[in-house]
């Protein structure tokens, strides 16, 4: 598995995303400490709109916050920071 920083990962996404839609899964890390993976949906054989229309049962942000919301309102609110 491929090991990636957030900053490397900002500056190559589409290179990347492109390797995760071949099946390839990528470690993010932030300052040397994992904070991610990045895994293809189809890999799992999950529908990404079946997933994105489903609130996530707990999904624990940056700050230890655990909140029960849509995983898309969880990125808006992180960008609006």
């Amino acid at each position: 598995m491929k090991t990636i920083s957030v900053t490397e990962l900002k500056t190559h996404l589409s290179r990347e995303i492109r390797k995760v839609e071949k099946g390839n899964n990528i470690l993010i890390t932030d300052h040397d400490h994992p904070v991610a993976m990045l895994t293809s949906v189809r890999k799992n054989g999950n529908d990404w709109s079946q997933i994105a229309d489903k609130p996530m049962k707990t999904f624990k942000l940056r700050h230890s916050v655990t909140v029960n919301t849509y995983p898309l309102e969880i990125l808006q609110e992180e960008r609006k920071r």
